[in-house]
C-alpha cells in the first residue's frame, strides 16, 4: 500500500490541483516556500503524524475524490515547526506517514517561516512580534469566556449579538498596551494579596523528640515502645540513663503546608510574568511606560518580589510538579482565587508551544469570529441605517461556544457559527431573498451542498438557498495566516492565485457532481504592520482579499470593511 499512497504539499488551501503551487512528499526530504497556510494532501486510510511528538495532523475538511483516487486534507504546524530548527544544521522537521503495511518519513523544510523569538541588540533573546501577537488572541478568546460569565452566566458560550460591543471595546484599549492574563490578575490580586500573605495559613505538626521528662504533655505508640526498651525500673531511672530526657511529642508550628508552597510559587510566577509583558509589550515605548496597565503590571511585580521576601517564605518549599489541591486551596477564602488564577497561569505555560506550533488554526478561528461579527455588522446596518446592498436578517439566535482550553489551536466549538439569516436585495422584493447559512470546515461533511468540497480547502463556507428554488450559491471563506511568513508575494499574486483556483475547482466539481452550487469567495489574510483593512480584487473581479490586522485592537475597522466586502459578495450571487 505505501507504493499507492500519494501525498502533497500546497502553498496554500485553495492549491489542490495546482501544479506551480505543489510539492510531491514521497522522497527522502522537500523544501517549499512557506507562506502562512500550507495543507497536506494525502490518501485516504493513511495518517500524517510529527514523530518527535507522536501527535497527529488534523483533518482539513470532507475527503474528496479524484481521478486517481479518495484524498484528505490536513492542515499542518507553523512552518512545519521549522522555527525550532534554524540554529541547527538543518531546517525541517520529520514527518512520519503511515498505512496499514509501514511507514515512511519526509523531511519538509520551510523557507521563510517567521522565528519565535527575536535577537535584541543587548544581546538577549524576547519573543518575537509574532509570538506575542498568537498569545494574544488566545487572550482574546479567554475574555470573550470571562465576559459571558459575568454578564449572562453562560458556561463558555458568548451571544452572537454581542459580538459587535466586544471588538469596539477592544479598540478602545489602542492607547493602550495589549490585554493579557497578568493584566487580569493584577487588576484582581492587587488589593487582597497582602492581606493572604500576612494572613498565611499556618498549621502544627507532631514530631518526636528527645524531651526534659518534667515538661512531655504527649506521647504516642512509637514513644512507649522506645520507653520500654530504655534501662531502668521506674521513669526516673530511665530518663537518668538519657540524661534526665525521654522521647516526647512536641508540636511546632510550620508554614510549610501546600497552600503556602502554591502561594509562594504563584507570587514567583506573577514577577516574572510581569517583567515579560512589561519588556513585551511596553518596552522603550514612552507612550506606553505611563499608561494605566503599564503602571498596574508594574507595582504589582513589585509587589510580589516584595512579598516573596517575607521571613515565613524562607522555609516554604516549592510545589510539587502535579499540584493535587488539598480542602484549603479549593475551599479557605484566602487562598481559593489564587488557585484558580495559579492554574491559569500554569495553564498558559503548558499551552503556548501548542498556540504556536498550530497558530494558523488560531487565524481560521479568528477569520471565522470576524466573519460572524461582520454578518451582524449588515444585520445591524439593516435595521438602523441604509448602507448595505443586501438586507440581512436574524432567524434564530445563536450563541459561540468556546473552548476553555485550545484543542490544537482552536477556541471555538465547530458547529456554534452564527445563523441562519434571511438575505434579500434593498431594492428588490422579498421573492429574491435566500436563507444564509454558516458552515464550519469540520462540519462541511455533514451537509449535502458542501460535502464535495473537500478539495476547495475552505476554512467556512456561506451556503445561500434562495427561497424560489433557484440553483444554490456557496461562498468560500479561506483565511490565510500570511503573518506567519517572512516571504509573502504581493498581494494582487495571492487574490489572483485563489481567483484562478477557484474558477478550477468549479469546472472540475461541475462537471462530474449533479446540481453543483454555483462557487464564490473572499480571502481573509493576516498581515503584522497592517492598522486597517486594505482590499484586492482578482484580476476578473471575481474574488475580494481582504487584508485584516493581526493585533485584535484594529479588529473594529476590519470587520466594517469586511460587511463591505461581504455586502458585495452576497448582492452579486442574489
Amino acid at each position: 500500500m505505501l507504493q499507492e499512497i500519494e501525498a502533497q504539499i500546497h502553498f496554500w488551501p485553495w492549491s489542490v490541483g495546482i501544479r506551480e503551487e505543489t510539492r510531491d512528499l514521497l522522497s527522502s526530504s522537500v523544501s517549499f516556500p512557506f507562506y502562512g497556510s500550507p495543507v497536506l494532501s494525502i490518501s485516504t486510510g493513511v495518517s500524517v503524524y510529527l514523530p518527535q511528538r507522536n501527535e497527529r495532523f488534523t483533518r482539513f475538511g470532507p475527503p474528496f475524490r479524484t481521478p486517481g483516487g479518495e484524498y484528505q486534507l490536513y492542515e499542518t504546524p507553523h512552518g512545519i515547526l521549522t522555527s525550532r530548527e534554524k540554529d541547527r544544521e538543518f531546517t525541517g522537521d520529520v514527518v512520519g506517514i503511515q498505512a496499514l503495511d509501514g511507514r515512511i518519513f519526509v523531511r519538509i523544510a520551510a523557507e521563510g517561516a517567521r522565528s519565535r523569538y527575536s535577537s535584541a541588540s543587548d544581546g538577549e533573546i524576547n519573543e518575537s512580534k509574532l509570538a506575542r501577537t498568537v498569545l494574544a488572541w488566545s487572550q482574546v478568546f479567554d475574555d470573550l469566556i470571562e465576559v459571558s460569565q459575568k454578564k449572562w452566566k453562560r458556561e463558555n458560550r458568548f451571544p452572537w449579538v454581542a459580538i459587535l460591543d466586544f471588538i469596539a471595546n477592544l479598540k478602545l484599549d489602542i492607547s493602550e498596551p495589549r490585554m493579557a492574563l497578568i493584566v487580569h490578575i493584577a487588576e484582581t490580586m492587587r488589593r487582597q494579596l497582602t492581606m493572604i500573605v500576612n494572613g498565611a495559613r499556618k498549621i502544627l505538626v507532631r514530631e518526636r523528640l528527645m524531651l526534659p521528662a518534667g515538661i512531655i504533655t504527649e506521647t504516642d505508640k512509637a514513644c512507649l515502645y522506645w520507653y520500654v526498651r530504655q534501662p531502668g525500673r521506674t521513669m526516673a531511672e530511665k530518663a537518668a540513663a538519657n540524661r534526665q530526657s525521654l522521647l516526647g511529642v512536641s508540636r511546632k508550628e510550620t508554614y510549610n503546608t501546600l497552600e503556602n508552597r502554591v502561594l509562594k510559587d504563584f507570587l514567583l510566577r506573577c514577577s516574572q510574568e510581569s517583567k515579560r509583558y512589561l519588556k513585551a509589550e511596553v518596552g522603550n515605548n514612552p507612550a506606553l511606560k505611563d499608561s494605566e496597565r503599564a503602571i498596574k503590571v508594574r507595582s504589582f511585580g513589585n509587589l510580589c518580589s516584595n512579598l516573596i521576601q517575607a521571613p515565613f517564605m524562607g522555609e516554604v518549599d516549592k510545589p510539587p510538579s502535579c499540584v493535587q489541591p488539598n480542602y484549603a486551596l479549593q475551599n479557605d477564602f484566602r487562598y481559593r482565587q489564587v488557585w484558580q488564577l495559579y492554574k491559569r497561569l500554569l495553564r498558559r505555560e503548558d499551552e503556548e508551544d501548542r498556540m504556536w506550533d498550530w497558530q494558523s488554526r488560531t487565524w481560521a478561528d479568528v477569520a471565522r469570529l470576524l466573519v460572524g461579527a461582520a454578518l451582524f455588522q449588515l444585520f445591524q446596518y439593516s435595521r438602523e441605517e441604509p448602507l448595505g446592498k443586501v438586507v440581512v436578517e436574524e432567524l434564530l439566535k445563536s450563541d459561540m461556544q468556546l473552548l476553555r482550553e485550545q484543542h490544537l489551536g482552536c477556541r471555538m466549538q465547530a458547529g456554534s457559527e452564527p445563523g441562519p439569516f434571511l438575505i434579500r436585495h434593498r431594492s428588490k422584493d422579498f421573492s429574491m431573498a435566500a436563507v444564509l447559512e454558516i458552515i464550519h470546515s469540520d462540519l462541511a461533511h455533514e451537509h449535502v451542498i458542501t460535502q464535495n468540497l473537500g478539495r476547495v480547502g475552505g476554512h467556512l463556507y456561506l451556503v445561500m438557498t434562495p427561497l424560489n428554488g433557484d440553483r444554490r450559491k456557496v461562498v468560500v471563506v479561506w483565511a490565510i495566516h500570511t503573518a506567519a511568513s517572512e516571504i509573502r508575494p504581493p498581494w494582487e499574486e495571492i487574490a489572483s492565485s485563489a481567483e484562478r483556483a477557484l474558477k478550477q475547482h468549479a469546472l472540475g466539481l461541475g462537471e462530474r457532481i449533479p446540481d453543483f452550487p454555483e462557487l464564490h469567495g473572499f480571502v481573509v489574510a493576516s498581515d503584522l504592520e497592517e492598522k486597517g483593512e486594505t482590499f484586492y480584487n482578482g484580476p476578473h473581479g471575481q474574488l475580494w482579499l481582504v487584508r485584516v490586522p493581526a493585533d485584535q485592537r484594529h479588529w473594529k475597522d476590519a470587520v466594517e470593511g469586511l460587511a463591505l466586502v461581504i455586502d458585495d459578495v452576497l448582492e452579486k450571487t442574489l
